[in-house]
């Protein structure tokens, strides 16, 4: 009996033992932790005459690269909302400008935007985001998709949700520039706005766009004037049927046999003029191409300031002062090493 309760005491000293190894070897790896901070900093101390030159060494470099090298750049941002757009056409659009914007003279990037040399020479570089990503996109509408398989019978429901998912701004992009003088901007909007409503792609969409619009104009204000018609021999006919005190809830128009409700010509005729509002709406702000905001021009700059190039100065000088002492220390190690090694031989 005793025999066999011995392994499962053996497993538990184990197990104990494991764990105890765990925590020696966290406390060894923190003692090694501190110990090298403290050799850093008895480093420091012991060399404090020879880091203190390369500190100020590092901050006259900062300083001077700030004040005489650095050149200030600005961000500034617009919203260009079209639903001819998509990520990869735009991302497409950007990387061609920030080659462009790389070449030496900026020739390419006047002749595709249009601009004269001083602005072009200003412009650093072009970024952009889309307010919604494709993915959410795609994602919704697999959503109403599924949505649109349910039953008749929750029809009602259903475009409901469907309605609720519809996402707005799915089709805005927001594009910046980096540029070294606020003073351009303003014509480099109107260039890039340029560049993008008069590309094929774009206009031949844009006009197609406005001729069906203009078209279900025309046929909804026809309509419109049939109704008025309508309504006009119905208001006849009420009267008329007044007059012989023949008024029922129905109105006879024409024959005996046509009959029409006037509730449905008046609610039809609303919903044609909502119908026509919209279509009105949509050619008045083309929101198939519109800036929702334009770039502004900010006076303070997007580049590291003066304290924040000291800062890492003041780091970068430290870590090569640390740098320089290792690659002395082994320097010396390497030059003492043959006499060493002879001296263990003998």
């Amino acid at each position: 009996m005793e025999e066999k309760q011995r392994p499962a005491h053996t497993d538990e000293v184990d197990v104990a033992q494991f764990f105890r190894w765990i925590g020696r070897g966290f406390s060894n790896l923190g003692q090694s932790i501190i110990a090298g901070i403290a050799g850093l900093r008895n480093e420091f101390h012991r060399n404090r005459v020879f880091f203190t030159g390369i500190i100020i060494l590092g901050l006259l470099l900062g300083t001077l690269y700030s004040v005489a090298l650095k050149k200030d750049y600005y961000k500034t941002s617009m919203v260009l909302s079209c639903d001819y757009l998509n990520t990869q056409i735009l991302q497409n659009t950007i990387d061609k400008f920030n080659l462009l914007a790389r070449e030496k003279g900026r020739a390419g990037l006047q002749e595709v935007l249009r601009i004269d040399s001083v602005t072009a020479q200003n412009i650093q570089e072009f970024q952009f985001k889309p307010f919604v990503s494709e993915d959410d996109v795609v994602e919704m509408e697999v959503l109403r998709e599924q949505l649109n398989n349910v039953t008749e019978q929750k029809r009602e429901l259903v475009n409901k949700v469907i309605d609720r998912l519809e996402i707005d701004n799915k089709n805005a992009y927001e594009i910046s520039v980096y540029v070294y003088d606020p003073d351009i901007v303003k014509p480099l909007e109107k260039a890039l706005v340029e560049y993008f409503r008069t590309s094929t792609y774009i206009r031949n969409r844009i006009e197609d766009n406005k001729r069906r619009l203009e078209e279900k104009r025309d046929k909804l204000r026809a309509e419109l004037r049939k109704l008025d018609s309508l309504k006009i021999v119905m208001l006849q006919n009420y009267q008329a049927l007044a007059q012989k005190g023949r008024g029922s809830n129905n109105v006879v128009v024409g024959a005996e046999e046509g009959f029409m409700n006037p509730v449905q010509v008046f609610t039809t005729d609303l919903q044609i003029y909502e119908q026509l509002q919209g279509v009105e709406t949509k050619l008045a702000l083309t929101p198939d191409f519109e800036i929702v905001d334009g770039f502004t021009s900010f006076q303070r700059p997007e580049s590291a300031s003066l304290p924040d190039i000291l800062a890492v100065s003041l780091l970068l000088s430290i870590l090569i002062g640390y740098l320089i002492l290792g690659a002395y220390r082994f320097d010396r190690m390497l030059a003492n090493y043959p006499s060493k090694r002879g001296a263990v031989k003998a």
